[in-house]
C-alpha cells in the first residue's frame, strides 16, 4: 500500500539497503565495485558491508559480497501473506498453457508490481525469462494498467508522485493527464491491454486479483510479442482465460483465510 506517512528518514539505513539491493541486482559486488554505484565513501560502505554481514544478510566468496540465505528466509515468511506457491504456480502454467503466451503473477506493494512467478509456455521466452526483471512499474504494464482503474485518484497521484512516469518505450504513457484518460475508457471493463507500452512489440492483457476483503493483492497478464498474436483474440478468448485464472486465484485466497 502507499503511505503518506512523512515521518523522518534514515540515510544510514537507505545507504545500507540500496547496498543489498545492488548486490542481489548483480549476483555479487566487490568493494571496488560497490565503490564506483553507491554515493558514499569506500570506509562507509566496508562499515555498511560489516554490519549487513553481521546481521548475516551477507556472505563473503573471497572478495565478493553475496547475500545470504537468511534473506531467503525472509521473503518466505513474506510469501505465506499470498497465495500459496502451489497454487500460484498450477493457475499461472495452466495460464500460459492454455494460452500459449507467457503469464505472470505480481505482487503489488509501494506502487510497484514485484514478480512473484512467471511462466511460458515458450522454450525461448522460459530461458529469457530467467534473466528477466523482477519488479515493474504500474503505468506502463497490462496488470499495472487494470489496477490503476481501480484506485482513487488521490492513490493514483501519490504512486505517480512517488514513481513518476518512467518511459520505457515509444508508446508508454509520460504524461498523467493522459494516463488518466486512458484509466477513464477502461470504465466497467474487468481487464485492460497494453500494446507497446512496456516494450516495443509486446502486448499483454491483464488484471487485478483481490483477497477476501476485496484489497488488491496484485495482478495476472499474459502476453507476447504482437507479431504472434491476433488482438482480436487477445482481447477475448484470451482476456476470458485470463478472467477465468483471477477467479481461480481469488477463490485460492478466499479459502486460505
Amino acid at each position: 500500500m502507499i503511505s503518506n506517512d512523512s515521518g523522518r528518514r534514515l540515510k544510514t539505513t537507505q545507504t545500507s539497503l540500496e547496498i543489498l539491493t545492488l548486490i542481489l541486482e548483480h549476483e555479487g559486488l566487490t568493494v571496488a565495485e560497490l565503490d564506483r554505484m553507491v554515493s558514499a565513501s569506500k570506509s562507509s560502505i566496508c562499515s555498511h558491508l560489516n554490519t549487513l554481514r553481521d546481521s548475516r544478510f551477507l556472505i563473503k566468496e573471497g572478495d565478493t559480497y553475496q547475500v545470504g540465505f537468511r534473506l531467503a528466509l525472509l521473503g518466505e515468511r513474506a510469501k505465506a501473506r499470498y497465495p500459496r506457491e502451489e497454487t500460484v504456480r498450477e493457475v499461472v502454467d495452466g495460464l500460459a498453457a492454455d494460452t500459449g503466451q507467457e503469464a505472470n503473477f505480481t505482487i503489488l506493494e509501494h506502487g510497484r508490481l514485484l514478480l512473484f512467478y512467471g511462466s511460458s509456455d515458450d522454450e525461448v521466452s522460459r530461458e529469457d525469462s530467467l534473466h528477466y526483471r523482477s519488479e515493474y512499474y504500474l503505468h506502463n504494464t497490462a496488470a499495472g494498467k487494470a489496477i490503476l482503474a481501480e484506485l482513487d485518484r488521490d492513490r493514483i497521484e501519490a504512486i505517480l508522485d512517488r514513481w513518476g512516469l518512467p518511459r520505457e518505450s515509444e508508446a508508454t504513457i509520460a504524461n498523467r493527464e493522459q494516463l488518466f484518460d486512458s484509466l477513464e475508457d477502461v470504465g466497467s471493463q474487468d481487464f485492460v491491454v497494453a500494446d507497446g507500452e512496456f516494450a516495443p512489440g509486446l502486448v499483454s492483457v491483464g488484471a487485478p486479483v483481490h483477497d477476501h476483503t476485496g484489497d488488491i493483492v496484485g495482478g495476472l497478464s499474459v502476453g507476447g510479442p504482437k507479431f504472434r498474436l491476433n488482438m482480436t483474440r487477445l482481447e477475448t478468448d484470451i482476456a476470458d482465460e485470463l478472467l477465468d485464472a483471477v477467479a481461480a486465484l481469488e477463490e485460492s485466497l478466499r479459502e486460505e483465510r
